[in-house]
């Protein structure tokens, strides 16, 4: 589980998340890695998730990043919104249904769950506590200002809710950031 973070703006979309990735062995948690990658590149847009690092797919268990390059390797031509809903299909179809992710390209972010896809301008998925005291500290980010400034602005937030919540013990390492802009081809 992890929290991260998806905005959109005129200027492009940006995706935070925290880095950690905890496990569970006899009901304790551990930290096997504060530097785990939680934004991955499918197709030509960013995408996060929060929820089990590794999922059971067909049978067989897949980390985040071999479901995806799967994902990929089936879908390989198809747009944002393209993927966003076939993602969300798959999540509905199959044994996905405890990750949440988020899909960003250009100024466009989804949500993705097993139940819904929305396009949304902010969103915060993970452990639920911690969403809810994120969006109660940052409510809204302002849309003024550079792609860039809203993403220094996003990950010193979240490095700082991450320093000052050690109650929530599923996030934590150092902030990965995304962004595509409308520039990106």
């Amino acid at each position: 589980m992890t929290i991260a973070i998806g905005v959109s703006t005129s200027n492009g979309s940006i995706i935070a998340t925290d880095s950690r990735l905890t496990m569970q062995l006899k009901h304790r948690l551990f930290v096997r890695s504060d530097a785990t990658t939680k934004i991955f590149q499918l197709n030509d847009c960013l995408l996060a998730t929060a929820g089990q690092y590794n999922l059971k797919f067909n049978n067989q268990w897949l980390s985040i990043k071999e479901f995806l390059l799967n994902f990929t390797a089936r879908h390989p031509d198809l747009t944002a919104a393209n993927l966003a809903n076939s993602l969300q299909q798959e999540l509905a179809n199959t044994n996905l249904a405890s990750n949440d992710f988020i899909l960003a390209k250009n100024n466009s972010v989804w949500h993705i769950s097993h139940q819904t896809i929305t396009k949304t301008p902010y969103i915060a998925i993970g452990q639920q506590a911690a969403v809810d005291e994120f969006y109660s500290l940052y409510p809204t980010f302002t849309s003024t200002g550079s792609i860039e400034l809203l993403a220094t602005e996003l990950k010193n937030n979240l490095t700082h809710f991450i320093a000052v919540h050690p109650q929530f013990g599923k996030i934590g390492g150092p902030v990965q950031i995304a962004c595509s802009t409308n520039n990106d081809a």
